[in-house]
């Protein structure tokens, strides 16, 4: 059972989708065989959330799979006619299906949400959101299997896998940032034909504006504001015009201790140069006390 809901989707400019893009690794998936990354068990039998960002130009693909080992229940996201579908199952009831009406092939960044909550699973792609429902006895579905992202490594048994097909869908093509366990990225165990590219970040979505320099810092994109007149994370403020400090001896003359202007100069008849007469201040020289 599928329920839909459509949003119109807003327009999001590269700053909000560079906002979830450098707070953790982008991923780069070349689309050849026998390509595939192995996270950290996604916990999703009960509640939960799994988040990511995705960027690819191909009609068909695996883009997650995670199932109990080859029993019942299983949920695969796949790329299909350009848009995501998701499929899953808990205790062998009749798995539920979303066919999403976004299309994703069309080589832009894609936000793309999962939510667990029991028989129910809510997929979202950008504005867009679906909510499936298995008619399933026991209401949890079981998880062993770790996380498989964008193919299936090769020394995973046909009969471990609760749906066989996923082995032969076609590996993805692309882009994959900022997955996300709830808040918490999970643990890459090992890839195979992965890329961590998180140098497309400042070369072909820099974030850093009016000047600001990027760089790659600790697998986090950094801008570098030193040599503009901007600050911030992304040299976005402006800074604020100070008096220059450095004093202009030229319009105001030397000072003496007390920060007074020294007495003025004037040419002696031998050619040196004299203080006019001026009263001394001896208690600015401190030479004299209170008395």
């Amino acid at each position: 059972m599928t329920s839909g809901l459509r949003f119109s989707a807003l327009p999001m400019g590269p700053l909000v989708f560079l906002s979830l893009l450098v707070t953790a690794r982008a991923l780069e998936f070349g689309g050849a065989p026998g390509q595939w990354a192995r996270y950290g068990r996604w916990e999703a039998g009960s509640v939960g959330e799994l988040s990511f960002s995705l960027k690819t130009n191909i009609s068909k693909a695996l883009v997650l799979y995670l199932d109990d080992g080859g029993n019942c229940d299983f949920m695969e996201l796949l790329i299909a006619g350009g848009r995501l579908q998701l499929r899953f199952a808990i205790h062998c009831a009749e798995p539920a299906t979303l066919h999403m009406e976004t299309q994703v092939n069309d080589d832009r960044w894609h936000m793309v949400l999962l939510t667990r909550n029991f028989r129910e699973t809510l997929l979202m792609v950008d504005g867009e959101t679906k909510m499936a429902e298995v008619k399933s006895k026991r209401k949890e579905m079981a998880v062993v299997s770790d996380l498989f992202v964008g193919g299936i490594p090769p020394d995973v048994r046909l009969s471990a896998l609760t749906s066989s097909t996923v082995k032969y869908e076609p590996p993805f093509l692309g882009l994959i940032s900022n997955l996300k366990v709830g808040e918490t990225p999970p643990t890459l165990l090992n890839s195979q034909g992965i890329q961590s590219d998180m140098e497309y970040l400042c070369t072909k979505q820099n974030p850093c504006l009016n000047g600001g320099f990027c760089s790659i810092q600790y697998a986090e994109v950094h801008c570098d504001c030193t040599h503009t007149r901007y600050k911030g994370k992304y040299c976005k403020e402006a800074r604020p015009l100070h008096a220059c400090p450095q004093r202009d001896y030229h319009s105001r003359g030397p000072t003496g201790v007390d920060g007074r202007p020294l007495p003025a100069t004037t040419a002696s008849q031998n050619g040196n140069k004299r203080a006019a007469a001026q009263p001394t201040n001896k208690r600015a020289m401190g030479v004299l006390g209170d008395h």
